[in-house]
C-alpha cells in the first residue's frame, strides 16, 4: 500500500532496510448495508509494517516490490467499533473472533499504474495495483485493489484506497439480528487511509532478518 512508495522512489542502492509504521491518524474501516440501514465499523486496534530491504542491484518497480518488500497488516476483530455494542458482538460472532482473533493481509506483488493529476495536491500522486492474500475467519483468499499514494514529507507517506469483499467468500455468514428480521448484505467495502512514518525499528516480518538478530 502506501509503503510501496519507498520502492518507487528508486532508493535501492544501500545495504540497509527502510521500515514504515502507521501513525495514529491512520484509519481502517469497513462499510456495509443491511435490509434496513447502512453501517460503518472502524478498526481501533491493528498492527501494520512495511519494510523495504535495500540492495545495490538496480531494480524496476515490480521487481523491487516482489523481491525486496515485506508488508503485512493485522487487524484485531474485537477492536472493530460499529457504534453499537450489539452490532460489535454480532460482527465478532460472524467473524468467529474467539477462534480467529485477527484478520491478516499479506502482500504478494504490485503493479505501477501511473501518475494522477490533482490540482489540489502539489505532491506527485501515483496509483498502484496491489495483489496479496486476505485471511478472514481462518479462510485465506487472493485479493487485489488499487491504491493512491504520495509523500507528505521525505520520511512520511500516505495511501488511500478501498476494495469490496464478500463475506461468504470467506465462509462467513452475514450477521443477523432480531431473530433474522435484520440481515446484513454479503458485500463489505474495506477502506483505508494510512499515514506512515519511517522508523529505525527492525523488521518484525522479514524471516531472514529475524534469524540474523537471534
Amino acid at each position: 500500500m502506501l509503503f510501496l512508495l519507498t520502492a518507487f522512489r528508486g532508493e535501492l542502492y544501500s545495504q540497509n532496510t527502510t521500515t514504515f509504521i502507521p501513525e495514529e491518524v491512520s484509519r481502517l474501516w469497513i462499510e456495509g448495508r443491511s435490509n434496513i440501514n447502512e453501517f460503518e465499523c472502524e478498526a481501533s486496534r491493528y498492527f501494520g509494517e512495511a519494510t523495504l530491504v535495500q540492495s545495490d542491484d538496480e531494480l524496476d518497480f515490480q521487481q523491487a516490490a516482489e523481491e525486496r518488500l515485506y508488508l503485512q497488516v493485522e487487524i484485531e476483530v474485537d477492536g472493530f467499533e460499529c457504534g453499537r455494542s450489539r452490532m460489535n458482538r454480532d460482527l465478532q460472532e460472524a467473524l468467529k473472533s474467539e477462534q480467529f482473533p485477527e484478520i491478516v493481509f499479506m502482500f504478494d506483488s504490485a503493479e505501477f499504474i501511473g501518475f494522477i493529476e490533482d490540482e489540489e495536491n502539489e505532491n506527485d500522486i501515483f496509483e498502484v495495483e496491489i495483489l496479496g492474500t486476505l485471511t478472514v475467519a481462518g479462510n485465506t483468499r487472493n485479493i487485489q485493489f488499487a491504491t493512491k499514494a504520495y509523500y507528505l514529507e521525505p520520511q512520511r507517506i500516505r495511501a488511500i484506497g478501498r476494495t469490496t469483499i464478500r463475506m461468504t467468500d470467506f465462509d462467513v455468514e452475514p450477521p443477523t439480528a432480531l431473530m433474522g428480521l435484520v440481515k446484513a448484505e454479503d458485500e463489505l467495502i474495506v477502506n483505508f487511509d494510512l499515514v506512515a512514518t519511517e522508523t529505525e525499528q527492525i523488521c518484525q516480518i522479514c524471516p531472514h532478518l529475524q534469524s540474523n538478530s537471534q
